[in-house]
Parts: structure tokens; C-alpha cells; sequence
């Protein structure tokens, strides 16, 4: 025991000897002279012990490679002004074709985009815009509510009970495989034309897409969570609350994404149906009257309300949602 007291006091000694020495040099140099030390240090350690101090410098050397290669990923990534740019210069580009081909057909088929956008700058100062848009909004959110409303819970049963697995999965796909046209046609003939029917036709249409993305996220999720928040005796509730929805959290919002997408194209098709207001009513007027530019002015109207909903809202709602959640860089172009 003495005699291992006196070795670790002279290796001590040489390292204070050693050390002021190697802060002559410059510090890279100073890395490496200091690995002889070290090999002094493991060659009176026990076999854990080395395993330990290997681990450990392992393990500097990773973080250190990883906080380089995301610092270079960062400077990499573009910025938020290029990444408007082009986007914006995605949508010229579209502009700049729809243009072209004007030179090909005539005004009745295919109207330039000057004068569709002043029939849009005309709907919307009229006032119109805000009312057929508004009806059309309610419809798409009292259905998508009620479709979330039921989808969530389902999703999550099915992924973590495989008896609820079993049982729903065959209704679930077969909802899926459904067309919407013909949901929107069974909900007209049930309910008749009214707002109930827009909402039902909605909601069943989306909620089998919204059950299964949320199904197979649940699945997905780490196990080593729900097996520690069984190990502190959580309560179900908790489970769901506090370990299995922060983890469905980009699930949900891609279900979001799919399913207003869907929505709208639902919603529009009951519309034609017999509605009097909506924005499938409009589209339908101006397929009455055979007018392009009034098709196209409406379409281009219900773009800009999806694109402020995608950017302005759904973005939003993603940064804010998983700013908790360390970022992962993507290797790409």
C-alpha cells in the first residue's frame, strides 16, 4: 500500500514538472505531449479504470467532431432571405409558364395572368371573397376538428394495444381506400344539403388517413420511455400525456398537413354539389357561364388561404411546438 502511495506521489511531481515545461508550447503541440502522461496514469490502473479514461477521451473527441460538423452545417445551411427567394422565384417561374402559354391558346381556355389577378383584386374588394372563403373555412375546420377529435385517441390505441390493433386496422383501411367523392355523395343523400353534411363528409373522409399516420407513429416511439415511466408507476393518463404525445408531436403535425390538404378537396366537391355559398359554389358559376378567368381567380384565391395557413400557421405552431427537441441536421445538397 506504501508503495503505491510513493508511486502516485512521484507521477504527481512529474506532472506539475511536465505540465509547466508543455505551456511553453503551443497548445496542439501541448495535446500531444501530454498523452505519455496519461499512458503513465494507465499503466498502474486497474483494467475498468483504463477502460474509463478510454471512454472518456473517446468520448471528447466525438463531441468535439460533432460540435465541428454541426457548426459546419450551419454555415452551410442557407438563410431565411435565400430560402424566401426561392420560393418566391418558384412561384414566377409558374407565373412566367401560365404566361407562355397564353401564346398557345385562346383567352377563353386559358386568360392571361394579368387579367385573372385583377378579377381576384375585384372578388376580394368586393367583399366577396371574405364571405364564400369564411363559409368554406368553418366547414373544412368544424370537420377536421371532428376527425382530429376522434383520430388522435384511435391512433394511439391501435399503436400501443394490439388487440385495438387488430380490431380497428381492417375499418381503418378500408375508410382509407375509399374515394372522398364518394363519401361527399353519401353524406348529401344521408343528411341532405346542409352544413351537416359538409361537416360528416369531412370528418369521415380524412379521419382513417389522420388514425393511421398517428397508429404508426405510436409504434415508433421509444420503448425506453414508456418502460421508465412504468418503472416510476405513471399513471395512463400521464403515459399519454407526459411520454407518448411529446414524441407524436411531428407525427400529429404532418397528419395536419395531409389531412387540411384533403379537406379542402372535399369540401369544395360538396359544395358543387347544391350549396349557395362556398368557394366550390363559385368555382361552379363560373363553370356555368364557361369562364376561365373566374375559375382560375377563385382557385388562386383558395391557394393564397392555403399558403398562409401552411407558412403562416402550421410553420408557426411547428417551431414553437418542437423548440424543446434538439435539431438534427440532414445531409443534403
Amino acid at each position: 500500500m506504501i508503495e503505491v502511495i510513493l508511486s502516485y506521489f512521484k507521477i504527481s511531481v512529474n506532472l506539475a514538472v511536465s505540465q509547466s515545461d508543455i505551456g511553453k508550447f503551443h497548445v496542439a503541440s501541448s495535446m500531444l505531449t501530454e498523452k505519455p502522461i496519461n499512458n503513465r496514469f494507465t499503466s498502474i490502473m486497474a483494467p475498468e479504470e483504463k477502460t474509463l479514461v478510454l471512454g472518456a477521451d473517446t468520448a471528447v473527441i466525438v463531441s468535439e467532431a460533432s460540435g465541428s460538423g454541426a457548426r459546419a452545417a450551419r454555415r452551410k445551411e442557407p438563410g431565411a432571405v435565400w430560402t424566401f427567394i426561392l420560393r418566391a422565384g418558384s412561384i414566377l417561374a409558374m407565373i412566367g409558364l401560365w404566361w407562355c402559354l397564353t401564346f398557345f391558346f385562346p383567352p377563353s381556355l386559358i386568360p392571361l395572368p394579368s387579367a385573372t389577378f385583377s378579377e381576384v383584386i375585384s372578388i376580394v374588394s368586393t367583399g366577396q371573397f371574405f364571405s364564400e372563403m369564411g363559409a368554406t373555412l368553418r366547414r373544412v375546420g368544424v370537420g377536421f376538428g371532428i376527425a382530429m377529435f376522434f383520430a388522435i385517441p384511435l391512433g394511439i390505441f391501435m399503436g400501443t394495444v394490439k388487440s385495438l390493433e387488430s380490431f380497428f386496422e381492417p375499418p381503418v383501411i378500408l375508410g382509407l381506400t375509399m374515394p372522398g367523392l364518394v363519401w361527399a355523395v353519401m353524406a348529401i343523400m344521408f343528411f341532405g344539403l346542409n352544413e351537416t353534411s359538409a361537416y360528416a363528409a369531412v370528418a369521415v373522409t380524412i379521419m382513417p388517413m389522420l388514425a393511421i399516420s398517428l397508429w404508426q407513429g405510436t409504434k415508433s416511439i421509444d420503448k425506453d420511455l414508456i418502460d421508465m415511466s412504468a418503472a416510476f408507476h405513471a399513471s395512463p393518463w400521464s403515459k399519454i400525456v407526459d411520454v407518448i404525445l411529446p414524441q407524436l408531436i411531428s407525427h400529429i403535425l404532418a397528419a395536419i398537413r395531409y389531412g387540411l390538404g384533403l379537406a379542402w378537396k372535399v369540401v369544395v366537391v360538396v359544395e358543387m354539389f347544391g350549396f349557395s355559398n362556398g368557394v366550390g359554389y363559385q368555382v361552379v358559376r363560373g363553370f356555368n357561364v364557361f369562364s376561365m378567368k373566374q375559375v382560375l381567380a377563385w382557385a388562386i384565391t383558395f391557394l393564397i388561404v392555403m399558403i398562409v395557413i401552411e407558412f403562416g400557421i402550421i410553420g408557426w405552431l411547428e417551431s414553437k411546438v418542437t423548440r424543446w427537441r434538439p435539431r438534427i441536421e440532414a445531409w443534403r445538397r
